[in-house]
């Protein structure tokens, strides 16, 4: 009758992607924090609780007792280091101001740095202990800031200065102290840098003016090796000297040509003129011809110029008159020709003379032009020099200068008592403290309760190493999860260790226990639905019923599991296979004589003779577990105990035969009678049992060889989670006396909303709700509990 664990469908496997693993590891994550959370609210929301008032009353003391006082003022600075005042904005503009000054790039926060500073704030300090002799450091504070943050560079600004102490006397008088240092230390700034200016002005002046004077020497100098006073002016008239002569130079050669035109004509026998002009100097006379000198030359032997014209005129004269045979005609032209050869001699003369003149002028031009260009070629040298001399000087005699007036001004600022710095806000000390403040104090109380109240939750559940949720056992053990049995206050009430009348459960028909009494009906007819679907080919009839370690409610839970299927008028057999310690003729309140372990030791007829029906119960029957018997394994493991299994099942007398057997941890015994049966159920009791034991007993059974169906999970406490309670009551289900149903017909109950409910406040009484005699016990484990959770 052994079934087959394989018959049984397989959980499906879901791929993830890789990319998903992580966001559903992070949910999960979540989701059992939160789990914990609700788990273990009670103490996370005391922890959290105590924290935050704590913290409150703690910001309250504060408050009180040592409260934080703030004042401040706001200055309009001028960095005392780069600037000295606004009468020597154009000096400090200077090169020598600058380097003078000493100017360095400071930023505002080198600045606040130094303010901040103990050299500076020293003296406020020692005033205020001359006035506050029980004052200590940490008593006043005083800090800076700038009033516009995107300020980096110290040129001018505003920064706001603050103080924190215990009283406002004791902040404003910091504040005015502070006050009168920051001013006083500016000035004093101001003027160490001055004095230093001038005293580096007066050890640079003397080489200033050594430099001075020697370049005056070589300009001295220059001037009297090259006889030039500005080469500048002196290049510019060699330069217009050059032109002039070239000029000159251009014109003679224009008037030699001309009077070789007149050599040549004179060479050709035209000598019709008296008189002819050359450009030769001071040697003629006559007017100026051209841009040269004008000289007329006469010709020589004028009489016989004249005499030559006469001629010429009574030539034609006589031409007009006589004929070319005529005596007279001839005479004349004789007298011509004899008289026209000597005259154009002596011309000839004259002009060869006048053009040797002019060619010994032209080459004297251009000797005094190729002088004149030498000359003017040289003077780009000197000109460099003498500017090169020039502009040393200049900017020698320029920083001269700039020392001596620098020094004079920081002279006249150092006599000065101006203040670089102003205050634009008087001190103001705010009234009321600012420290500690009461919301922001019960803000982080509550922030440090929460994760105060987080963190105690967690180390609570992780040193409670149990399962508290069907789903942790579940995913733990990866086990089909067949049944949860909730936690039901009802049970409480029952002495569940040993005997109690079943009526106790079926009396309670209305109020809270009617509706408990249809959420364990529930969760055990759930159970049996999941046996039914576990093996849809052949329906289970036998199954165990074990549990990791002992007091996990293993005997009570497959009492009310037969129970309920009894009322569901379904055939029960409950076989007490506990041999060591056997609990369900207790339970029931029925003897014990004779029952299994004599079926099994003696020679029994039949072992429906051993039966004990259930009272009020007609069809759930019950087999105990008879006398003790020294070795319980060697009965349960033997050939008989085998038979008896199978003659039970194939009688077709019961619809489920259960069997209760001792904790499989440790012991044999569940195990061997497995063996025989279709399986065995696993009872995990949730909030008690260790998370290993579980684990344990399932790699025992498994090696075993015994068919493990599932667990189902046993809630001993209340831990919040309503998940967890079957809330059909909100729909009215109604109760019959055959069973069938948990609540009176009409009935309905919101499980939520008890409270509220008259009829249920009747039925308990206020007697059963407030402390007394008769509930301490109640009580004192509703508040272990409440702790504990």
């Amino acid at each position: 009758m052994n079934s087959n664990t394989q018959d049984m469908p397989a959980p499906t496997a879901y791929a993830l992607s890789p990319a998903a693993l992580p966001v559903e590891e992070s949910e999960r994550g979540l989701k059992i924090l939160v789990r914990i959370l609700q788990r273990r609210r009670r103490i996370f929301l005391a922890t959290t609780m105590a924290v935050t008032l704590a913290a409150g009353l703690w910001t309250v003391y504060r408050r009180i007792t040592s409260p934080v006082f703030q004042g401040g003022f706001s200055l309009l600075i001028s960095d005392p280091i780069n600037e000295s005042g606004g009468a020597s904005a154009e000096a400090g503009a200077s090169a020598i101001s600058s380097v003078a000054r000493n100017v360095i790039s400071n930023d505002v926060p080198t600045l606040i740095r130094v303010l901040e500073s103990r050299s500076v704030l020293a003296p406020v300090f020692t005033a205020l202990q001359r006035r506050y002799p029980e004052l200590r450091s940490p008593d006043v504070t005083v800090s800076l800031v700038t009033a516009d943050p995107t300020q980096t560079t110290l040129a001018s600004g505003v920064i706001a200065v603050q103080a924190t102490g215990s009283s406002p006397e004791l902040v404003s008088e910091t504040l005015k102290l502070t006050e009168e240092a920051y001013l006083k230390w500016a000035l004093q700034q101001r003027r160490v840098k001055l004095t230093e200016g001038v005293k580096f002005l007066d050890e640079q002046a003397p080489e200033l003016q050594a430099r001075s004077t020697e370049l005056q020497g070589q300009l001295e100098r220059f001037r009297t090796r090259n006889n030039v006073l500005s080469p500048q002016t002196e290049a510019a008239a060699v330069r217009s000297q050059a032109e002039v002569l070239s000029s000159s130079l251009e014109n003679q050669l224009a008037e030699r040509s001309r009077l070789q035109q007149v050599r040549a004509d004179v060479a050709a026998g035209r000598l019709t003129a008296r008189t002819f002009t050359s450009t030769a100097g001071d040697r003629g006379k006559g007017e100026s011809a051209g841009s040269g000198t004008s000289v007329t030359l006469d010709v020589p032997n004028q009489p016989l110029l004249t005499e030559l014209n006469r001629l010429e005129g009574e030539i034609a004269e006589a031409r007009s008159i006589y004929t070319t045979d005529s005596p007279y005609l001839r005479n004349l032209l004789s007298a011509r020709d004899q008289l026209k050869p000597a005259l154009q001699r002596k011309e000839l003369e004259a002009v060869d003379a006048t053009l040797q003149q002019l060619d010994g002028s032209i080459a004297a031009l251009r000797s005094q032009i190729s002088s004149t260009e030498e000359r003017f070629r040289s003077q780009p040298g000197l000109l460099r020099q003498f500017e090169d001399l020039q502009g040393k000087l200049e900017v020698a005699q320029g920083n001269l200068a700039s020392f001596q007036s620098t020094r004079d001004q920081f002279q006249l600022e150092i006599a000065q008592n101006n203040v670089p710095w102003k205050v634009i806000s008087p001190a103001e000390v705010n009234p009321s403290p600012i420290e500690p403040r009461l919301g922001r104090g019960l803000l982080q109380g509550l922030l440090l309760g929460v994760v105060a109240g987080g963190g105690v939750a967690l180390v609570r559940d992780r040193l409670d190493h149990v399962f508290h949720t069907p789903g942790e056992v579940r995913e733990e053990l990866k086990l089909p999860l067949l049944g949860s049995i909730p936690y039901l206050s009802l049970f409480d009430e029952l002495p569940i260790d040993k005997a109690f009348p079943l009526k106790d459960l079926d009396n309670q028909q209305t109020g809270m226990g009617g509706y408990q009494r249809f959420t364990y009906q529930e969760a055990f007819r759930n159970l049996y639905t999941s046996l039914r679907f576990l093996n849809s080919d052949r329906p289970l009839k036998s199954v165990a019923v074990t549990s990791s370690v002992p007091s996990e409610g293993k005997s009570f839970l497959i009492v009310l599991l037969a129970k309920t299927l009894s009322e569901l008028g379904k055939r029960v057999l409950l076989v007490d296979a506990d041999l060591r310690k056997p609990q369900v003729h207790y339970r029931l309140g029925m003897n014990n004589l004779r029952g299994l372990s004599n079926l099994l030791t003696e020679e029994e007829p039949d072992w429906r003779s051993l039966l004990q029906t259930v009272p009020n119960h007609p069809s759930w029957q019950v087999l105990t577990s008879g006398n003790r018997v020294p070795d319980p394994p060697r009965l349960l493991g033997c050939a008989r105990m085998k038979q008896l299994v199978e003659d039970i099942a194939a009688s077709g007398a019961y619809d489920l035969i259960l069997y209760d057997t001792p904790p499989a941890l440790g012991l044999a015994d569940a195990s061997l009678v497995a063996e025989n049966l279709d399986g065995i159920l696993l009872i995990v009791s949730l909030n008690k049992v260790d998370r290993q034991l579980p684990q344990q007993t399932v790699a025992r059974i498994r090696s075993s060889g015994a068919p493990l169906l599932g667990i189902v999970t046993n809630a001993r406490r209340d831990t919040g989670d309503k998940n967890s309670i079957y809330g059909y009551g909100r729909y009215g289900y109604g109760s019959s006396t055959d069973g069938d149903s948990a609540l009176d017909p009409g009935t309905a109950y919101d499980y939520y909303n008890l409270n509220s409910d008259a009829e249920a406040l009747e039925t308990t009484g206020v007697a059963t709700i407030l402390p007394n005699k008769g509930n301490r016990k109640r009580w004192k484990k509703a508040l272990k509990n409440w702790f504990q959770g």
